[in-house]
């Protein structure tokens, strides 16, 4: 568990002011001109009008000024009403506004993130929380903020008018309001403390739910036991959320405690005992000031007790803007100094004694690596999972910084180059892709066709993939949308088409190298041999990697690389290797005879 600290109240509060102010300057403005204006005139209005009255009907004051009086407090009550209307409208406006401007600080600060942050679930926490808990917390923070600090305004007004009746009832008040917000900053942090400390027990516990009503985990919780896996992690997450409540939530009591007993003890208790002291026994105040201190007395009171409970909740939402400002200080890719652009061809790619680990472990997932691929070569990378076939890949592009040694492209150190440029070389499809909520035309081009070449291309580049005969059945072509998420005629593809759609991002993107990590796994044998066959001829004088487990397409590779714990042990073409009898031939024989039935001995033939 993190270690435990004191919070900044203060600090967290300025944080998310700043944030808010920075997505929209006008409504920080008005919130704080709004509430203060509001508890003053409150203050004026339950406390001096009242004691003006009394004393106009003691001294037998002309009936047309107190009208005058009356009437002006009335007209500025009304204009008060009108500007809270006004402000709630504005208040709309401005939560749109302030989540536009976080969630685009968010998401451009992901994207030069460490890919390999992602790896890391301390990461995912602050990620969730940035998002789910700053963006809805935000800008409610801000304004219990305002209303606290125009309770306190309002606060000050009941003081003075308190002090010019009698000095004395401020040395009631004064101490336990100090008292009193030390105690609320205390208990604002052992809240936002006891939500933090909850995250990893309420991941599981979430995890556990998701599991149950989400399709894709259907069929094994009903041929498998591993509901009852699932229902002891919830069990564990709870657990871990109830012990850590339970002991913030005693923290919390007692600071509530010390609160009442502050005010009900001292500031309420011992001013109307000395209000009371001075009307019957001193006999030094007339029925209008008696008034007016019982009055302002307890307005006081329930100004700074409301002024506590604001600040304390606004503390413990402001707290949430750290999710961001812990965010936005995550490490990310470095902007390199004088960075260079790639050419238009890489040129030759150059693998020096490359090593790789992930942050925090010691395993080696490459290992002192050499190999040099021409410009224009087609390279099949084989070997069993885990081998670092994709790790390799994802050093390549950048997406991983080198362990040790160093990778060239084109003459010059990957690092040299400018990151996005260089990542925007590669046309790639991942075993783990995606496929998003958008028209097809946009899932292949990944930006919106804006032209009618640009359409053509996508719909080109979708017949190369194979996905010709699905396009023509589309009654709305490539801008149909994939999934239901927002239409209910939405496309869903299966395993295969999706794949499909995938791969036509390459053709789409014309890159100067291909890499394909299993992007094929959905697809039969013939489609998949089909699909490279079209990549192959579509990649003429383009280098190209390609990951595949059914090792007949390694027969269209150039050369074929053999991985094994993160080195290369086996090189060459497919008939070399087939020749060498090693572990690629003990392999692709292996699988030769769970598919030669099935391709009538075509494909894995020798």
């Amino acid at each position: 568990m993190r270690k435990e600290k004191k919070e900044n109240i203060l600090g967290s509060i300025c944080n998310a002011i700043y944030q808010i102010w920075q997505g929209d300057h006008a409504i920080v403005y008005f919130s704080f001109y709004k509430n203060i204006s509001e508890e003053i005139f409150s203050a004026l209005f339950g406390i001096y009008l009242i004691k003006f009255i009394y004393e106009s009907i003691e001294k037998r004051v002309d009936f047309s000024k107190l009208f005058i009086m009356v009437s002006i407090f009335c007209i500025v009550h009304v204009i008060i009403h009108l500007t809270s209307a006004f402000h709630s409208y504005c208040q709309k406006i401005a939560e749109m506004k302030v989540y536009r401007h976080i969630f685009q600080k968010v998401i451009k600060r992901a994207k030069r993130i460490k890919i390999d942050q992602y790896e890391n679930p301390d990461f995912y926490d602050k990620f969730s929380r940035a998002l789910d808990e700053a963006l809805e917390q935000g800008i409610w923070g801000m304004l219990f903020t305002t209303w606290g600090v125009g309770a306190i305004f309002g606060s000050i007004v009941a003081l003075v008018i308190l002090a010019s009746v009698d000095v004395m009832l401020i040395v009631f008040a004064i101490p336990p309001i100090i008292g009193s917000l030390y105690f609320g900053i205390g208990e604002s942090s052992e809240q936002f403390a006891a939500r933090r400390d909850e995250t990893v027990g309420k991941r599981k516990m979430e995890y556990a739910k998701r599991v149950f009503y989400e399709k894709k985990y259907a069929s094994e919780l009903r041929l498998y036991p591993i509901s009852r896996v699932l229902f002891g992690l919830h069990r564990d997450g709870y657990m871990e959320r109830y012990e850590e409540n339970k002991t913030h939530q005693r923290k919390i009591g007692i600071y509530r405690i010390i609160e009442t007993l502050l005010f009900a003890g001292i500031v309420t208790l011992g001013s109307y005992l000395y209000i009371t002291y001075r009307l019957k026994v001193a006999g030094s105040s007339a029925v209008a000031a008696y008034i007016a201190m019982i009055t302002a007395v307890g307005y006081v009171v329930s100004s700074v007790s409301e002024a506590i409970e604001y600040f304390s909740r606004a503390g413990k939402l402001c707290m949430y803007m750290n999710n961001i400002k812990e965010f936005m200080e995550c490490e990310t890719e470095e902007d390199i100094k004088d960075a260079v652009l790639p050419s238009d061809n890489m040129g030759e790619i150059v693998f020096e004694n490359v090593s790789y680990h992930y942050e925090g472990s010691e395993q080696m997932i490459i290992q002192g690596l050499n190999v040099k691929v021409r410009q224009g070569e087609h390279i099949a990378l084989v070997g069993e999972n885990g081998a670092g076939k994709t790790t390799l890949m994802k050093l390549l592009m950048g997406l991983y910084p080198v362990s040790g040694g160093r990778i060239l492209a084109g003459g010059r150190d990957i690092s040299q180059y400018e990151p996005s440029a260089y990542r925007d070389c590669f046309g790639t499809v991942f075993q783990d892709f995606q496929i998003f909520s958008l028209p097809l035309g946009e899932n292949v081009l990944m930006k919106s066709p804006e032209t009618e070449q640009e359409r053509q291309l996508v719909v080109d580049s979708l017949k190369k993939a194979q996905f010709g005969e699905v396009l023509e059945k589309m009654p709305k072509g490539i801008d149909t949308y994939l999934t239901k998420e927002f239409e209910e005629d939405g496309f869903v593809c299966s395993g295969g088409q999706a794949q499909k759609v995938a791969i036509a991002r390459v053709f789409a993107k014309k890159p100067d190298v291909v890499i394909l990590d299993e992007p094929s796994s959905a697809l039969d044998p013939i489609a998949e041999y089909n699909m490279y066959r079209n990549m192959m001829e579509a990649s003429e004088g383009k280098t190209v990697f390609f990951i595949s487990h059914r090792m007949s397409s390694a027969r269209m590779a150039d050369r074929v690389l053999f991985l094994e714990h993160g080195r290369i042990v086996e090189e060459g073409t497919h008939e070399e290797l087939l020749g060498r009898n090693g572990r690629y031939a003990e392999m692709f024989r292996l699988q030769a005879q769970n598919y030669q039935d099935e391709m009538g001995g075509g494909l894995y033939a020798e």
